[in-house]
């Protein structure tokens, strides 16, 4: 039964602040509710996950998801930092899921779905990933990194199923990889030049990838590919904070 944490300390946006007045996206209003309520509200549904934790703005966050979670912790210059922070207050020794505040449109049934093929295989950690046609279908041909292997062209997922023990062995490598999460080629550098040859021909595969990870840092990662495009979107512009009110049932 894992834990939770939610990312919600994500920098000032301007665009935010100037079209809706809120500094923090999580605090983004989605009808009469706080979008981080919406991500809450997800791992809430899901009966096998126990604490729910918050890293963010200690204070501006507590004044307004006081008591849905069981605390909210304070983020780090980073994702990586914040996701340490939040792993840190849980001291768990099982799988924690990591989860960004602004994908306001997850289920907890996409959640479960997501564990459940997990579970299948044994790993340190876990990244969701959606096939190109069918997040497009879902949301047409909104700006989205893609990265083509030889299976499809997948974009990453707004979470992560992961061991804390591993998080502490691996900190400086994994923190240069959520660093560059949104560069493929950057990533490629990192695992090698073969890797960088096979992407620029699109002769890496899914299993190129993890079998290098595992040969580079002994630690296991699995790419898991679920059918829900709700896993990638994210609020990250304000046109998506639109396309989510239209979408969201008040």
């Amino acid at each position: 039964m894992p834990d939770a944490i939610i990312l919600a300390g994500g920098g000032r946006d301007e665009r935010f602040q100037k079209k809706y007045g809120v500094t923090n996206r999580a605090l983004l209003a989605i009808h009469d509710r706080f979008m981080i309520e919406y991500v809450i509200d997800s791992l809430k549904d899901v009966p096998t996950v126990r604490r729910i934790v918050v890293v963010g703005a200690v204070y501006e966050l507590k004044c307004r998801i006081k008591g849905l979670v069981e605390e909210v912790v304070p983020s780090g210059e980073n994702p990586f930092e914040s996701t340490v922070n939040g792993l840190n207050y849980l001291h768990s020794q099982e799988r924690v899921l990591v989860v960004t505040s602004d994908t306001p449109l997850l289920k907890g049934e996409m959640i479960q779905d997501f564990l459940y093929r997990c579970d299948k295989r044994n790993a340190d950690f876990y990244y969701p990933i959606i096939r190109k046609e069918v997040y497009q279908k879902k949301f047409g041909y909104s700006k989205r990194t893609f990265v083509c292997l030889r299976e499809g062209c997948f974009s990453g997922g707004n979470m992560l199923y992961v061991d804390p023990a591993i998080v502490q062995k691996r900190k400086e490598w994994i923190s240069k990889v959520i660093s560059q999460r949104k560069n493929p080629l950057a990533i490629a550098r990192l695992l090698g030049v073969r890797i960088i040859l096979k992407f620029l021909l699109r002769r890496v595969g899914i299993r190129d990838i993890e079998d290098r990870v595992k040969k580079i840092l002994g630690m296991k990662g699995l790419a898991v590919i679920t059918p829900y495009p709700e896993i990638g979107f994210d609020v990250d512009a304000p046109e998506h904070a639109e396309l989510v009110r239209n979408m969201v049932i008040p």
